[in-house]
């Protein structure tokens, strides 16, 4: 019999994308009676909840699979949100969740091929599959999270063409992309759910980094595809909770040693993303991320965390790192001083630091 999948849809003013996402759902090639729909509303302002009770909740156990419902109160953010359905999938015995953003639709075979990667190796924590743009099929927008040493997090390959692009099936990755995500129930189990401290932006890059450090793998299977309608927004409150986190997480997750060689790069980042700011008209964001830096509630949640991953950690800082990367590419942010004078000088930077990090 194959595992038992729960999926759980976080839906967000997902009128435009619903009739879709169902129809990928009603079209997977998996056993309904090893599948469950669990749909988190976000309290969407666009009443996607009286929409999902009208036409998607009728269909449960019939063409779709059996649908729980949680229309929340509130907008409890992504990790909030999914963390409703992971942990009712979790109380009801599911041997994997999948994670599936409201604006993605999947390929019948992808819950399956992502499970087949799954069961082939008990150390595997989490697939991400091949996520293509919905607009346009031809176009990758994730083969798999990355994370740079300074911190920030994106996804490879965004908007190059599959045909340019070698990619090989359960290679490992950084981490996988919450946008969709197949994650092993008893791996979270062991490390936790996504962290709600985080509300938004760097949950699913903290998650792989934890279950990465607790002895398991993150790994990018080719052949499971979703298509993600996804679009670069350059909104000032994203640069908050973007910054925050970023720091957040890598204080977080390194062991003390890495932090205090990596600080000098860490301030002198600070200071050119204060001008970026500047210039961006952000720069308000990033003196309330400051401001937030130093308040005792982060520094509470910093050591909390930093206490309950030691208490799963398995991993050594080198082995984590060699999955890092010292250069941003094809992203929406991608410019001339980040191409040719930052990469290469960071390049050459995080080349030296590997050599020095044997903890």
């Amino acid at each position: 019999m194959l595992p038992k999948v729960a999926i759980i849809y976080l839906s967000y003013n997902s009128r435009p994308y619903l009739d879709d996402v169902v129809l990928s759902l009603e079209q997977l090639n998996y056993p309904k009676d090893q599948l469950d729909l669990i749909i988190v509303d976000n309290a969407s302002p666009d009443n996607s909840t009286d929409l999902i009770r009208e036409t998607v909740l009728p269909k449960s156990g019939q063409s779709l699979p059996e649908v729980t419902f949680f229309p929340s109160g509130e907008n409890l953010g992504f990790a909030e949100g999914n963390n409703l359905g992971l942990e009712h999938a979790l109380s009801e015995g599911a041997d994997y969740v999948f994670l599936l953003n409201n604006d993605a639709k999947l390929h019948p075979d992808s819950i399956m091929e992502a499970v087949k990667l799954a069961e082939s190796d008990a150390k595997i924590g989490s697939v991400q599959p091949l996520i293509m743009l919905w607009q346009d099929e031809n176009i990758i927008n994730s083969t798999g999270g990355m994370i740079h040493f300074l911190g920030f997090g994106f996804v490879r390959d965004n908007g190059r063409q599959l045909s340019k692009v070698k990619i090989t099936n359960g290679e490992e990755i950084a981490y996988s992309s919450g946008a969709a995500v197949l994650y092993r129930a008893s791996a979270l189990r062991a490390v936790g759910l996504l962290d709600p401290y985080l509300f938004l932006y760097h949950e699913d890059l903290q998650l792989g980094w934890r279950l990465h450090l607790a002895g398991y793998k993150n790994v990018l299977c080719s052949v499971a595809v979703v298509y993600h309608l996804y679009e670069f927004k350059r909104s000032v409150s994203k640069f908050f909770w973007m910054e925050r986190n970023r720091i957040l997480v890598h204080f977080a997750c390194l062991k003390l040693a890495t932090l205090i060689l990596l600080i000098p790069f860490l301030l002198l980042l600070e200071i050119t993303l204060f001008f970026f700011g500047l210039k961006g008209h952000w720069v308000k964001d990033k003196l309330l991320v400051w401001w937030e830096l130093i308040q005792p509630k982060t520094w509470k949640y910093i050591i909390k965390t930093r206490k309950e991953i030691q208490e799963t950690r398995q991993a050594s800082d080198r082995e984590i790192l060699r999955l890092f990367t010292a250069k941003v590419e094809h992203q929406a942010t991608s410019n001339f001083v980040v191409n040719y004078l930052g990469n290469p000088l960071l390049s050459a930077v995080w080349w030296l630091m590997k050599k020095i990090i044997f903890w």
